[in-house]
């Protein structure tokens, strides 16, 4: 299964529970600063890197100690979406970044590693 739970090719991403949870780039970039210290500057940079028009900013604790930041992105097609993901380890280092698409029915279509 995906972090996204669409079944993306990024295992154990499962299971994780919610730190942080927005709608807007704003807020989330303000909310950074209630997440454990080492994870705080990378996570911000995650979510500065993308555009206004991401929604749906989200944080999460991972049974494995990592932290998993995702957000967003409205497809130009009707009811298709791009989610971008960044795993952070406690100390604050980045695991891995990759990002999902999904067609407008839902069905993911690939998982891109970045």
């Amino acid at each position: 299964m995906g972090a996204g739970g669409g079944g993306g090719g990024f295992g154990n991403t499962m299971g994780g529970r919610t730190q942080l949870s927005t709608g807007t780039k704003a807020s989330a970039i303000k909310l950074t600063s209630s997440l454990p210290e080492n994870t705080q500057k990378p996570v911000k940079d995650f979510f500065k890197g993308g555009s206004n028009k991401y929604n749906n900013f989200n944080v999460e604790k991972l049974d494995n100690g990592n932290t998993l930041a995702k957000m967003e992105k409205p497809g130009n097609v009707p009811g298709s979406k791009a989610i971008y993901y960044k795993e952070i380890n406690p100390e604050g280092k980045t695991i891995k970044v990759y990002k999902e698409t999904y067609a407008p029915d839902g069905s993911l279509i690939h998982t891109k590693e970045k």
